[in-house]
């Protein structure tokens, strides 16, 4: 079975979330961050787009619950 782009992003969002609860957006923006300051601009996309998928995640999570 071959794994998507998408797959893979959506994997790595949910991991963060079960991994860093809490303190996942923290994690996130640091990921970011390390990639910005070494100038690694596929790094830093990637991490924004498990960013973004991490804003879905818990938008849906918040929805089921209300």
């Amino acid at each position: 079975m071959t794994v998507t782009r998408e797959q893979e992003v959506w994997a790595i969002a949910l991991w963060v979330d079960r991994e860093h609860g809490e303190e996942a957006e923290q994690f996130i923006a640091g990921k970011v961050l390390h990639f910005v300051e070494r100038g690694d601009d596929g790094g830093r996309k990637l991490w924004a787009e498990v960013a973004r998928r991490y804003v879905q995640l818990r938008e849906a999570k918040s929805a089921t619950v209300n």
